[in-house]
Formats: C-alpha cells, sequence, structure tokens
C-alpha cells in the first residue's frame, strides 16, 4: 500500500544529524525522552546500538539517528534526547541531537525529494515556515512501515530562443593553472540547457547523500537538487561562498538539477574557433565527453544526461 503524505496533514520535529537539521516524522513516536535517561552501551557495543532505556515493560534498545543513516561512530554521545518509537519488534528509542516541539504540517508543504540526491533514507523534503528540510521517517529506519511516498514535481522543460541555443556557457574550474600548464581549464554547457543562474543562499545538505550532492534548494515554486560540478568530475569540492548555482534541465529528466559551480561564468556566441586538445584531464576522465581548444583555455564538455541519471 502506496503512503503518500499529500493525502493527510503529518506532525514533524526539526532534529539534527551530525550538526544537519533535518524534519522527523513524529506519526510513529510516543513519547520523547531526555538521554541522560538512557543507559549507555559498552564501549565495545554493537553500532549503531548506543545504550536502552529501561521502561516498566521491559527496556527497550537505543539506535543512534546517525548511525542508522551510515554515519561512523564517534567517541561522545551524540544526542541529546531519544524518540521512543513503536517497531514490529516492540518499542525502540532513536537518539537525536536535539529536538523541538512537534507541529502539523499541511500535506501540500511535502515534495519528492530530488532523484538526483540520492540520500536513499530521505524520501521527501517538507517545508517548515521559511525553512527547507530533507524529511524522514525513523520508523522505517527501524524496519516499521516503508517509507512514504511523495507526490512527484510537475514535469518541466526549459525554453530556450534561437540565439540561445547558439551560445555556449563556460564554467570555470577552480585549478591552479602553474601547477597544470599555462591555459585554464573550463566545462562547457549549452546554454539553452540553463534556466538561471542563482545564489546559494539557500542550500540545504542531506545526510547519506553522495559526496559530489551539495544538497537541496528551493527555486521558484520547486525544490532542487544541485550537484557539485567539480566534485562530481573528481576535482576539489567548490566551495559555497563562492559559487552559483546553475539550474540546468535534465535530458530525459521529469526535473531541473542544479549545479553548484564557481562564480565567472562566460557565455561564448557559437560557432568558436577550436581545435582538438592532448592535454589530460586532472579529474575523472569517463566523465568528459571531449576536451577542446578555445580561445585561452581548455573546454572539457559533458554529458548532461550521464551527470543526472542512475548511478551518477
Amino acid at each position: 500500500m502506496t503512503h503518500v503524505a499529500a493525502a493527510k496533514q503529518a506532525r514533524v520535529s526539526q532534529c539534527r544529524v551530525r550538526g544537519v537539521p533535518v524534519a522527523v516524522d513524529l506519526g510513529a513516536v510516543r513519547g520523547v525522552e531526555r538521554a541522560d535517561r538512557m543507559v549507555a552501551a559498552p564501549g565495545d557495543g554493537d553500532w549503531p546500538q548506543v545504550g536502552s532505556l529501561p521502561s516498566r515493560s521491559g527496556d527497550a534498545p537505543v539506535f543512534s539517528l546517525a548511525g542508522l543513516l551510515g554515519f561512523p561512530p564517534v567517541a561522545a554521545a551524540d544526542g541529546s534526547h531519544v524518540l521512543l518509537c513503536e517497531t514490529p519488534h516492540g518499542p525502540a528509542g532513536v537518539l537525536v541531537e536535539q529536538t523541538a516541539q512537534g507541529a502539523a504540517v499541511a500535506p501540500g508543504a511535502f515534495l519528492a525529494m530530488p532523484a538526483v540526491v540520492g540520500a536513499p533514507h530521505f524520501t521527501g523534503v517538507v517545508r517548515t515556515g521559511s525553512a527547507l528540510l530533507p524529511f524522514l521517517d525513523p520508523a522505517a529506519l527501524l524496519g516499521g512501515a516503508p517509507p512514504r511516498e511523495f507526490p512527484a514535481a510537475e514535469p518541466w522543460r526549459a525554453a530556450a530562443s534561437e540565439a540561445v541555443q547558439r551560445r555556449l556557457i563556460l564554467i570555470p574550474l577552480p585549478l591552479p593553472a602553474r601547477a597544470l600548464g599555462d591555459r585554464e581549464w573550463a566545462v562547457g554547457l549549452p546554454a539553452a540547457t540553463v534556466a538561471e543562474l542563482v545564489e546559494p543562499e539557500r542550500l540545504v545538505a542531506v545526510p547519506g547523500a553522495p559526496q559530489h550532492v551539495a544538497g537541496v534548494t528551493a527555486w521558484r515554486d520547486r525544490v532542487v537538487g544541485v550537484v557539485d560540478l567539480a566534485a562530481w568530475l573528481g576535482l576539489s569540492p567548490t566551495a559555497p561562498d563562492r559559487a552559483l548555482v546553475a539550474v540546468v534541465a535534465a535530458p530525459g529528466g521529469r526535473e531541473p538539477v542544479g549545479l553548484l559551480v564557481a562564480r565567472g561564468v562566460r557565455v561564448l556566441k557559437l560557432p568558436v574557433p577550436n581545435v582538438a586538445s592532448q592535454r589530460a584531464f586532472p579529474g575523472l576522465a569517463d566523465r568528459v565527453v571531449s576536451l577542446v581548444e578555445t580561445g585561452d583555455r581548455t573546454v572539457a564538455l559533458v554529458d548532461l544526461a550521464d551527470l543526472t541519471g542512475p548511478g551518477a
């Protein structure tokens, strides 16, 4: 049976996973306890179980939320509250870094997590006030009902004029030119695929996403997954405070995708004089379709379908 969040309201609480805020579904949470009531597991305990919560009906095992999401153990306790959940195996606790009082969220505040994010336990995104938060069902982590499914965004296509279709956007790659030769590096994208360049001021991380995924952001009436282009290419990650988000149309996809890119983007009018490059790409060469020399830099052409497809 499909569980669709849009069918009813949900009660959520804002928690944190390794410092990252998330919205936790309180539908299967029967209580919240202080972490100091927990009996800690021995030092050689079976992570992610971190202890137990005594009760009249028997001790309930307590698991670290970070551990359930696949994060490695840490020396210090990573929580201040325990969410006591109902599971098919009885009550169990989830240790979280912090939690706020639960609040009802209207059905229209939920959307499916963008597919490009690839965080297996976060299937949705919720707007709470002005915040945009990844949505998590702790009972599903503990072997309960399958995660809720969320209404997908409406199909979207970028509209481009004939003039735009004859332009190429050059995205600089922040590499030390002296170490790699005199010519700089850039990634070339067809301008017709880029809908807008926006500031990454509301970029929200998603715990458990691949390292090349910067998070999600709100764009117009949508939630967009954001890929760090340089990290996806096997290069050093882009610093968010020196970046823009290029919202692009994903070939064959239903949703636009954001690319975290360095500032200094240029637009070239096609055709541009160029020759095939003999240089070796300094990152993951299999993610580059071709290399050309044009103007004062080497341009790497990438396939957006490869970037946004399964397993990217």
